[in-house]
């Protein structure tokens, strides 16, 4: 993997779930593949999403985990998660995200995360796997005093695409930029370049200072 992957001039959608510009050297899509699908992708992450995942994962889902995880392409583990609006009880959302997290400590890989109404829960299983470094909450839209929160106990996060342009100028301006990922979560009426333009036009920072600003984050965080 050569390490322009993350050019300045890039639009980089952190979390998407299918390539929608594949054709434009402008953008880098992320895509984000749940154990078992098959979708067009260039980089990706692979991990079990708490909505369709049952039961903490078996020793053939683990070697198919591995093996994708090995992939050059494979930039991190994720997303998988707790969610305490939809999918099993929490308790066997916990069992099995604790069943997923050793695999990305043993490669060595960041993780990324699905968490809805469990950030209490979220912060007491970091403490668990300190020999994962980097961990991102994907589809953050929640306050910036939780936010801030989770930046200190280690967190970045990727801000949903439908959160208001004062949360996101609020984001931009009282937490650490070096921390934030912006992405589409593949939403039928947002598009990566609209996101960004939003962003520009609500922190007042330019599309091009903004991109370089990403990449740079995304650089750190996948240690490219």
């Amino acid at each position: 993997m050569q390490n322009t992957m993350f050019s300045e001039d890039c639009y980089l959608d952190f979390h998407t779930h299918r390539q929608r510009h594949a054709g434009d050297d402008k953008v880098l899509e992320i895509v984000s593949l749940h154990l078992g699908q098959d979708i067009e992708r260039e980089y990706f992450t692979i991990g079990m999403h708490p909505w369709w995942t049952q039961q903490p994962i078996n020793a053939q889902q683990h070697h198919e985990l591995i093996d994708y995880l090995n992939d050059p392409r494979c930039l991190a583990m994720g997303e998988m998660g707790l969610d305490n609006l939809k999918g099993p009880d929490m308790n066997t959302q916990m069992e099995i995200l604790r069943s997923l997290l050793p695999l990305a400590q043993q490669l060595g890989k960041p993780v990324v995360i699905h968490c809805v109404r469990a950030y209490g829960q979220l912060m007491e299983i970091k403490k668990e796997y300190p020999g994962i470094e980097k961990w991102c909450v994907h589809g953050y839209g929640r306050h910036a005093t939780l936010a801030k929160q989770l930046i200190d106990q280690g967190f970045y996060l990727s801000i949903m695409p439908a959160v208001p342009d004062t949360k996101y100028a609020e984001f931009f301006k009282t937490l650490p930029p070096d921390r934030l990922f912006l992405e589409t979560d593949s939403m039928p009426n947002e598009t990566i370049k609209e996101v960004y333009l939003r962003v520009s036009k609500a922190v007042g920072i330019s599309i091009p200072d903004l991109c370089r600003q990403m990449n740079y984050n995304a650089k750190e965080f996948f240690s490219i």
